[in-house]
């Protein structure tokens, strides 16, 4: 396992993020700005820049014909350079950026777009834990966990084997809960390692599905919800597991595209799971004493609210009774009312790909916002240079006018 650290910047972009109440008695909608702090391995740096530097970085290598040096030169095709050359390169593209590339992928990186590619990366799943100050959050793509000190700006990075979707404070800073890719799983604080309490998915579901977004209801007990396949077909399901007993537990078989947000009202008395590619946020009736959804039924429907198309549901937070849901592909956060209909909506000109958000601060009122490389998940790698910050984490500053509610809570065990 690679462990390291890395310094994060913060930076002050005024209206890169815009806030916009939504209401019909407004002719015009009023805005303001709003202060951000960005998550990156090269922070505040453009794709051009970075770009540039990395072919700069080459350029300055004896042995590299700069007339053959593009973004899509291979180090050993194309620049003729050996193992020895190419492990040369990636330690000065390490220099220049500030970062460590961990090992194993360092031995992937064949080509000067990879190198670029590593640049980038794909948050997920914001955590704030009030006790220490630090957000947590996930990169499912470098199966990677993140904590970051909001308040001395530390950033330490855990690497494992497989891709960790979702994070669960435990009691007594005993570590994480997470959702790994078969199943529900710990993290000890102190080796950093990760251990199955329940693998759930058989291995030759793996290379298929996995499990994705989840949370723990007021007793501890831990959902999550999985990917679908279409061939060979493989539908999301939604998971429970209760520490209490051990046992893990199927409680709605869909079928679902992609699990993603979910959390509870104020009172428990409904859960809410967001099924992405169908747009949907569904609502559950839901009986905290035994740990049971039922009822299951649209809640929201974006694209009837006009959302477009192209466009999804993904993470989620709740405060007042509202969901805040981020969409994949639509540069914002919207804010659902409790009956459904958007009243307000924070905008990210220069970050395509929102994937969710928690409250967290002193104060509990700072939105973090996670984002995604404009390549991940298949996407289009080519729109990174319109929207630069896709694949930095936000700070949002709301000032006390909205504060985060309860909505998830901790694991038991």
């Amino acid at each position: 396992m690679s462990f390291l650290r890395v310094a994060l910047r913060t930076v002050s972009r005024p209206r890169v993020a815009v806030a916009i109440p939504r209401s019909a008695s407004l002719v015009r909608p009023s805005a303001f700005a709003l202060q951000h702090a960005a998550y990156s391995a090269a922070a505040g740096l453009s794709n051009t820049v970075i770009k540039q530097r990395v072919l700069d970085v080459l350029k300055s290598f004896e042995k590299v014909d700069p007339s053959k040096l593009s973004t899509s030169a291979s180090f050993a095709e194309d620049l003729g350079l050996d193992s020895l050359d190419t492990v040369e390169v990636v330690m000065a593209v390490e220099e220049e950026f500030a970062i460590e590339i961990p090992d194993a992928e360092a031995d992937d990186i064949k080509t000067v777009q990879q190198a670029i590619d590593y640049i980038a990366k794909t948050p997920d799943g914001p955590l704030y834990d009030k006790s220490t100050s630090i957000l947590h959050f996930v990169d499912i793509v470098k199966n990677q966990v993140l904590h970051f000190n909001t308040i001395t700006s530390e950033l330490t990075v855990d690497q494992f084997d497989e891709p960790v979707s979702c994070l669960a404070l435990r009691p007594n800073s005993q570590g994480l809960a997470c959702a790994a890719a078969q199943g529900f799983a710990l993290i000890d604080p102190s080796t950093h390692k990760l251990s199955y309490i329940s693998k759930i998915l058989p291995a030759q579901h793996a290379a298929h599905v996995r499990f994705n977004d989840g949370a723990c209801d007021s007793q501890g007990r831990f959902f999550a919800g999985t990917t679908c396949s279409v061939d060979p077909y493989i539908p999301g399901q939604l998971y429970r597991y209760d520490p209490g007993t051990g046992a893990a537990t199927l409680v709605d078989e869909g079928p679902f595209t992609d699990c993603n947000g979910l959390g509870w009202s104020a009172d428990e008395k409904t859960m809410y799971l967001t099924d992405s590619l169908v747009n949907r946020i569904y609502a559950y009736d839901y009986d905290k004493i035994q740990g049971k959804p039922s009822n299951r039924r649209i809640f929201i429907d974006t694209l009837a609210q006009g959302l477009p198309k192209g466009t999804f549901p993904d993470g989620l937070c709740i405060s007042d009774e509202c969901i805040w849901s981020a969409r994949w592909g639509g540069s914002k956060v919207v804010r659902h009312a409790k009956d459904g209909s958007i009243d307000f909506e924070i905008h990210f000109p220069t970050a395509l790909n929102i994937t969710a958000c928690c409250f967290g601060g002193p104060g509990n009122d700072q939105l973090y916002v996670t984002t995604a490389h404009c390549g991940a998940n298949g996407g289009d790698a080519s729109r990174q240079e319109r929207y630069p910050h896709s694949g930095d984490v936000f700070k949002v500053d709301l000032s006390g006018r909205f504060k985060g509610g309860d909505w998830r809570y901790n694991f038991a065990h």
